[in-house]
């Protein structure tokens, strides 16, 4: 089995999963006999949908970088932005403040200047060897921060040089299953989704998720990682 079509089955099963339990959830809600039942199943069902799409996205970011890791690619042969994502370490020390030139540090300690040379001129002399090496990236690269809001997922999918943009459409709909969701977290017992809300924020994940794999799939079948 190929690369891109193992790591399509591995989304796919965990999809799968996901969606089924969802769906079982929301299925139940609606044949709930009370509304007191009705109610606590449609807050149940979209707290159990909001972790999943975070599961999910992360799931799949992941199963992405793992196998971009798995390639050794060269840096000559990756895309701008993996390069950069696997460079990270090295720009980190450029960019450190309290990183000082060893001989200097005791005798001009304030002298900014100086030392953002110093950084930089150790950058240069490892850049050679930094161009050389084959890509790894760092697992903390893919990160959900407290809460996956749309625009977490489009950084995350930038960084990987992956279609950030197409998120947006469903920017609305994933604020507010994220703003319920937190509601309900934090002890809003009042917070009650309609029926029709509920099914908006399932069809809304559903389709984050699909899109998701298929940009995915898409990037590792064409190649979009290369430069």
């Amino acid at each position: 089995m190929s690369l891109p079509d193992d790591v399509f089955r591995q989304m796919e099963n965990d999809r799968s999963v996901r969606e089924s339990e969802i769906r079982l959830v929301g299925n139940i809600a609606r044949r709930a006999s009370t509304n007191t039942e009705r109610n606590m199943l449609f807050r149940t069902a979209v707290l159990l949908t909001y972790s999943h799409l975070e599961g999910f996205c992360k799931f799949a970011l992941t199963a992405y970088l793992s196998a971009i890791n798995s390639l050794n690619l060269s840096v000559k042969d990756a895309s701008f932005a993996i390069v950069a994502a696997s460079m990270s370490e090295v720009f980190a020390a450029l960019r450190h403040p309290q990183t000082k030139h060893e001989f200097f540090a005791g005798a001009l300690p304030d002298d900014t200047k100086l030392h953002l040379f110093a950084r930089e001129r150790e950058f240069i002399e490892n850049f050679r060897a930094a161009m050389e090496r084959p890509i790894k990236l760092p697992d903390d690269l893919i990160d959900t921060e407290s809460n996956l809001k749309p625009i977490v997922l489009m950084k995350n999918l930038f960084k990987l040089g992956l279609d950030y943009k197409s998120v947006e459409p469903h920017s609305g709909t994933v604020n507010k299953l994220l703003g319920v969701r937190n509601a309900i977290a934090h002890g809003d017992v009042l917070k009650v989704p309609k029926k029709e809300e509920v099914d908006d924020y399932i069809m809304t994940t559903f389709g984050v998720m699909s899109f998701i794999q298929r940009e995915i799939y898409a990037a590792l079948k064409q190649g979009t990682y290369r430069s």
